[in-house]
């Protein structure tokens, strides 16, 4: 194929640098993502609401989408989500301005304030989307890496989805095809122990759910999706995996969130002891804590971070609260793209 000699060997990852800058951009991306989440809720909680629909945060998650950015290859690779998709959007490069104006329902947003928290969308930058249907996104994630090994591109496609989504049907399919045709797809599982408010060993039958990939040939892992040092690591061999031709990964990245599955969601299904026990592995303390250890980092580092993304969220907010709505007669706009017959 004539695009195959354009194919190029993917660089190694930075896991370390002799200035530690690359640590600390990866510190204040986790830091960001809170930041924009938190001032999220409290946006869509106080008193003239101005976030509506479904909104899902992903406070206490951020090292799984960090770590991922910290490996994506733009112009490469594919990202596909399911509905909780605001941190590894703003992990990828989404200006924070287009993420809070969507969310506030805006035409700046990232899909023209028509999709919302679920639909956070930036092709250019390889981010395929949040998809709201609980494991649609998978036969996606799917087609995209069929594209990549069809035309040799070198790229890979990561396909994130929740617990809850391995017992859907479209789950076992997507990686039934994903083995059978060596697809370069790395499937992650971001476990944070409950499928909306119900725990893994309430619904899935083998609770190591690394396990579940188990009959479809993939190699198949549990990590620490709460360090991003390992979350870097274990993409970093997934990728190597892929590109040597063997197929798809499927990474259980164990983690925890710390708000409800949505808004609505008072987590009562949760006991104070186990999140306690959960904040004691904050991914973003436990990385401070490592580049504090490693001299990477010192505290008028830290305050110069946590304000200027407190900054960075607070402008988006402003700016979104005055961006204009889209108009009426835009309401039917970007919903069917028509496939045209080819000439004869």
């Amino acid at each position: 194929m004539a695009v195959a000699n354009e194919v190029q060997q993917r660089p190694a990852a930075k896991k370390t640098s002799s200035d530690g800058n690359v640590e600390r951009q990866r510190l204040r991306m986790m830091m960001l993502i809170r930041r924009f989440e938190e001032r999220t809720y409290q946006e869509y909680t106080k008193p003239g609401q101005k976030i509506g629909g479904f909104c899902h945060l992903y406070s206490g998650q951020e090292a799984v989408a960090v770590g991922i950015a910290s490996v994506f290859q733009q112009g490469k690779d594919y990202l596909i989500n399911g509905y909780r998709c605001h941190g590894h959007s703003l992990a990828l490069g989404m200006d924070p301005r287009a993420a809070m104006a969507e969310l506030f329902g805006k035409r700046t947003g990232c899909s023209k304030g028509k999709g919302g928290s679920m639909h956070f969308f930036n092709v250019e930058q390889g981010n395929m989307g949040g998809h709201g249907i609980v494991g649609g996104q998978l036969p996606l994630g799917l087609g995209f890496a069929f594209a990549q090994k069809y035309k040799e591109t070198g790229g890979v496609t990561y396909c994130l989805f929740g617990d809850g989504a391995i017992n859907q049907g479209t789950h076992n399919e997507t990686l039934n095809l994903a083995s059978l045709f060596k697809v370069p797809c790395i499937f992650i599982v971001e476990n944070n122990l409950v499928a909306m408010g119900t725990q893994v060993e309430r619904h899935s039958a083998v609770t190591d759910l690394a396990e579940r990939a188990c009959g479809y040939n993939i190699p198949h892992r549990n990590i620490d999706g709460n360090d991003i040092d390992t979350v870097i690591e274990e993409l970093t061999q997934a990728i190597e995996h892929a590109q040597a031709g063997n197929g798809p990964s499927y990474l259980v990245a164990n983690t925890y969130r710390f708000r409800g599955h949505s808004m609505s969601d008072a987590m009562k299904y949760r006991t104070k002891e186990e999140m306690e026990q959960a904040r004691s592995r904050d991914p973003i303390s436990l990385y401070e804590i490592r580049l504090r250890e490693n001299g990477l980092l010192n505290d008028e580092q830290a305050d110069a971070m946590q304000e200027e993304v407190a900054a960075v969220v607070s402008d988006a907010i402003k700016q979104a609260d005055e961006d204009p709505h889209p108009e009426l007669e835009e309401r039917f706009d970007d919903i069917l793209a028509e496939q045209y017959p080819l000439q004869k």
